[in-house]
């Protein structure tokens, strides 16, 4: 599939400088939660206490408030975090034909060549290396309890494709499994520099949190149907429902948040053990929300409202950021990957998008960034820019395009149309900015556009749960 951004007028940005130095290289330690809204992090002002450890890491580190994913599904938005690029540029896009290209440099790739370790560990079927995530890790390992053992003798490109796997992933818990193996590999390898990626896959549904954080928020005396299971598919869990089925659904999914929330604490404890944590970077975010009926819908990968978009960002960079620092202002997933070669000490790339957040972190007077995000799967064509308060949508296939105020109307809810004066105008302007600098970019560096070759086990297994063309 060939990706053609609307050819509009150019605005935007390459990296800043690298900033100061220091005497020891920090290892890097990104935890991702799959699928934590923003707004269900207590830190950010939630009213249940979910994530104990992550408020603790943000009062020890830098607390980013109005951060805003690439895309409302795991796999484009992934491939933004480890490229620093717009889904339009890096292409990785449906799920269905096209991978990360192996001309594009990641992350995990700019780390490898600086001397570090590199390692991911991940649950989520759209973290496949198939689609080309993998790209410059040493070690890369698709986690899923008890089933590694089951096919003993099969590599992990032969089980990661098994349809077991899959559901397994999708409906069992594997937040253990994740962390043991990332522990393993961290206690060997403590000695040198790493790169670490953790992805953290309980909180996306099902939502079936082990005990005691089934029962942590939800109402003792419920006696409904909603046990946590079949979110998607189950046709008694739609916009109409019953009040209190809808209370238990969103407890559950608090339950699943706070139970990521213990694994995190498991890592940080294990820096602390190995007395790494002072020489450590802990990132923790996310990829995308959810939505819960919000605008009429549950799951995501369908609109890029801030339920689905809206994500945590909480970085903790002992001696390089100020501690219980809160960023106001705007940033973006594609923000992360110079962020953190900035605070390693890496040099710079021109081929990213994004810039580095340090100078916000330290109360440095930047210029506004302009948020964009994509959903271009499953025939969508749509695309969101948020620019200080204001927020615009539009849908490339049916040419509609509405705008918000966020300051009067944060839950997006009261869409305005005219775009020729105001807060509509100038939207419209960052919009054309935003498109420009996509397809400067893409010229700029013409990386090939390279399909996606899936194990079909693994493409079975995806359609049969209903990602392929559906909710993810």
């Amino acid at each position: 599939m060939m990706l053609r951004p609307v050819p509009l007028s150019l605005l935007l940005v390459l990296l800043p400088a690298c900033g100061g130095e220091h005497q020891v290289r920090p290892n890097v330690l990104v935890i991702s939660i799959d699928m934590l809204r923003a707004d269900h992090v207590s830190s950010y002002g939630y009213e249940r206490t979910t994530t104990p450890t992550i408020d603790g890491l943000a009062d020890d580190g830098v607390r980013f408030a109005r951060h805003v994913s690439s895309a409302p599904w795991t796999l484009p938005a992934h491939a933004a975090m480890f490229t620093s690029l717009p889904d339009s540029v890096h292409g990785c896009v449906d799920g269905t034909s096209n991978a990360l290209p192996d001309g594009i440099t990641t992350l995990a790739e700019r780390y490898s060549q600086a001397g570090y370790g590199t390692s991911g560990f991940f649950a989520g079927p759209y973290l496949h290396p198939a689609f080309g995530l993998g790209q410059g890790f040493d070690e890369y390992r698709f986690c899923v309890p008890d089933l590694a053992a089951r096919l003993d003798g099969q590599s992990v490109d032969q089980w990661a494709g098994d349809p077991a796997a899959h559901r397994r992933s999708h409906h069992g818990v594997t937040n253990p499994g994740v962390v043991n193996a990332a522990s393993a590999w961290l206690r060997e390898h403590r000695e040198d520099p790493f790169f670490m990626f953790v992805h953290l896959w309980d909180a996306h549904f099902d939502f079936v949190p082990p005990a005691p954080f089934d029962a942590r928020f939800g109402d003792p005396s419920y006696d409904g149907f909603v046990d946590g299971r079949e979110f998607f598919f189950d046709q008694r869990i739609h916009g109409g429902m019953d009040d209190r089925d809808l209370r238990q659904l969103i407890a559950l999914y608090d339950g699943e948040i706070m139970w990521c929330d213990v694994h995190v604490k498991l890592l940080l404890g294990l820096l602390d053990e190995l007395q790494l944590a002072d020489d450590t970077i802990v990132v923790v975010t996310s990829d995308h929300g959810t939505e819960f009926f919000d605008h009429g819908s549950k799951g995501h990968r369908r609109t890029l409202y801030g339920e689905a978009i809206n994500i945590p960002l909480v970085i903790r960079a002992p001696g390089r950021l100020p501690r219980g620092m809160v960023v106001d202002d705007l940033t973006r997933m594609v923000d992360l990957g110079p962020t953190l070669m900035e605070l390693s000490g890496l040099a710079p790339s021109n081929e990213f998008v994004g810039q580095s957040l340090a100078p916000l972190a330290r109360g440095e007077d930047v210029p506004p960034r302009i948020a964009l995000s994509e959903l271009l799967a499953d025939q969508n064509r749509m695309r969101s820019v948020i620019s200080g308060q204001g927020k615009l949508v539009w849908n490339e296939v049916t040419g509609d395009a509405v705008w918000f105020n966020l300051a009067s109307d944060p839950k997006e809810l009261k869409p305005q149309r005219d775009l020729t004066q105001g807060l509509g105008l100038e939207l419209l302007r960052a919009l054309q900015a935003e498109m420009e600098t996509i397809e400067r970019v893409a010229e700029q560096h013409q990386y090939p556009w390279q399909p996606i070759v899936l194990p079909p086990a693994l493409d079975s297994a995806i359609r049969a749960s209903g990602y392929g063309g559906g909710d993810k």
